[in-house]
Formats: C-alpha cells, sequence, structure tokens
C-alpha cells in the first residue's frame, strides 16, 4: 500500500506512467473512493504512514532480525497506530454508499487485524524476541 498511497501526497508526475497506471487500475478494479478522491483526514494518514509507520517498520524489522529489546515498545507503537488509524477509514467505507464496500472491506480490514495481531503478540512479553535471527559478530568458517 505504501507504493500505491504515496500517489495521495507525492506529485503525479513523479511517478512513471506504469506506476500511474497501477494507481488507477487499482481505483476502477477496487472502487477504491479514498484513493480516487482522498479526503484531508486519509491524506494527513498517508503523511503519518511515512513519517511515523515506515520509520517504526524499518526499526522493528531491525529488532526482529537483532532481538533487540527495544522492537517491543516500537512493534506496539506501530501497531496501536495503524490500528487507530483504520478505524476512521473502516467507518467511511462502511457508512458511505459505495458498491465496492466489500472488495474495499477486504483490502483495509487485514491493515486494521494485523496490527492488533502484532500488539496482542508483543503485549505479555518482555523480550519478545529472544535470540537474535541475524548477529554481525558471529562469523561462522566455512
Amino acid at each position: 500500500m505504501i507504493f500505491i498511497d504515496s500517489h495521495i501526497i507525492i506529485p503525479r508526475h513523479w511517478f512513471p506512467a506504469s506506476a500511474r497506471a497501477l494507481v488507477e487500475w487499482h481505483i476502477k478494479n477496487s472502487g477504491d473512493f479514498l484513493m480516487a478522491d482522498p479526503p484531508l483526514y486519509f491524506k494527513s494518514f498517508v503523511w503519518a504512514e511515512y513519517l511515523i509507520q515506515l520509520p517504526l517498520h524499518i526499526a522493528n524489522a531491525y529488532a526482529f532480525l537483532c532481538g533487540k529489546k527495544w522492537g517491543r515498545m516500537t512493534g506496539i507503537i506501530y501497531g496501536v497506530h495503524v490500528a487507530t488509524t483504520m478505524i476512521p477509514i473502516l467507518a467511511d467505507i462502511l457508512t458511505t454508499d459505495n458498491p465496492s464496500r466489500s472488495t474495499l472491506l477486504g483490502i483495509y480490514v487485514p491493515y486494521l487485524l494485523i496490527p492488533i495481531l502484532i500488539v496482542a503478540r508483543l503485549l505479555p512479553y518482555s523480550d519478545p524476541f529472544g535470540a537474535p535471527v541475524l548477529s554481525l559478530s558471529d562469523k561462522k568458517n566455512t
């Protein structure tokens, strides 16, 4: 979604024709009225996606791979932030008379459920990642 969402806040002419065509295809086939004519709140969520969620996502990937304990807190922040932004989006989809409602719910609901699962996985454990998946100090002779 990040690649598609960026078309809302970055001028269209900065994207190659194929990227613009992808967004147009998405809007046409999904009936995504939020992308076709984005309300101000949706634009602000896309900015938050780039300024808050993307850096947290990168930090969380690093924390997971390297077994960093601080990844628990950044993961919880990420999950709560994403889930919270989805509430008005889903409310808009549910309350707008749109024949593509079920398609849009299929696209957007996972962006609520997956962050909730992330938070549910991280909350009960003080060290949810355990041993690092990657370690730069491990040197194996092959």
